[in-house]
């Protein structure tokens, strides 16, 4: 059974109406059921009959928020894993690696010094990666990609580091903070360029889907 366009987008409202959220998620379910159907319904069969059967076959003939929520879920794994596996990756490479001692260095010599330069220099430090992250979020809002499961999660991994952040610049004690800075610019900037590739992988995930 070969799918119409208007059958492939009868698919997608019902999927829409039964809870399924992301049009990125919508897009994987139609291409699961579509190959189903094509493969497994007969020829004799109407095309409301073969729909419900592949449903059925494929486990979605009940509670699509049950899916909607597993779908999201598993997302979520999959860009914690590559966030994790990003982070590692900058560190495994030589000339990450040296930049990164070299940052941190730089800054425990600027903090012990000149402490009071050292300030303005952890403050656009911080604020660089929120500028990036709030011109992508720009561009991306720009680019009417709705509401992408991918976009979701590459998001909110980029400014994970943000998130982080704040923890340790609460806690950390005001007498040793020329020494406890330092460290905590450098691996905010790791996490921080971890989740921009997080991002950019989302981003060209999603791009391509939108082409499909």
């Amino acid at each position: 059974m070969k799918l119409t366009t208007k059958q492939i987008q009868d698919i997608d409202h019902h999927l829409k109406k039964g809870g399924i959220t992301y049009w990125d998620v919508r897009l994987e379910m139609i291409d699961h059921i579509a190959s189903d159907m094509e493969h497994s319904a007969s020829g004799s069969l109407d095309f409301e009959t073969a729909f419900k059967q592949s449903l059925k076959r494929l486990g979605w003939d009940k509670n699509l928020d049950e899916v909607n929520t597993k779908s999201w879920k598993t997302t979520n794994n999959i860009y914690r894993t590559k966030h994790y596996k990003e982070i590692w990756k900058l560190i495994k490479q030589p000339q990450w690696l040296l930049g990164f001692v070299l940052l941190y260095f730089g800054l425990a010599w600027l903090g012990n010094t000149y402490p009071l330069i050292a300030k303005p220099i952890y403050f656009v430090i911080l604020f660089i990666p929120v500028i990036v992250y709030m011109v992508l979020a720009v561009k991306t809002w720009r680019l009417k990609l709705g509401r992408s499961v991918n976009m979701d999660y590459g998001s909110f991994y980029f400014g994970f580091g943000m998130l982080m952040i704040g923890t340790p610049l609460n806690l950390l004690p005001k007498a040793h903070i020329a020494l406890w800075m330092p460290i905590v610019m450098t691996l905010y900037l790791l996490m921080m360029l971890a989740g921009y590739r997080v991002y950019k992988y989302a981003f060209k995930k999603v791009m391509i889907l939108k082409q499909l």
